[in-house]
């Protein structure tokens, strides 16, 4: 069953308005945090820039297996017909 909600009491209002208690490892805690967001964002980038590298490495590779297939191809285009 619901209970009505509370009246706060006076003692309980002479709380409201004190100052809250500062917990002493919350510089500690900001510093971590910010440092593990700076060293994500560093990964991040390095991450990205060998992504970058990775690719156009493939596309490298591709390309010059691709001209390699081509040549071989043509060569025998030309031992077939003679050319």
């Amino acid at each position: 069953m619901v209970e009505p909600a509370r009246i706060p009491t006076p003692v309980d209002a002479a709380h409201v308005d004190d100052p809250p208690i500062p917990d002493p490892n919350d510089a500690r805690r900001a510093y971590h945090y910010h440092r593990a967001k700076r060293r994500a964002r560093i990964e991040r980038r390095r991450e990205r820039r060998w992504a970058r590298i990775r690719f156009w490495f493939m596309l490298g590779c591709l390309l010059v297996v691709l001209a390699v297939i081509g040549v071989l191809i043509l060569q025998q285009i030309q031992n077939v017909f003679g050319i």
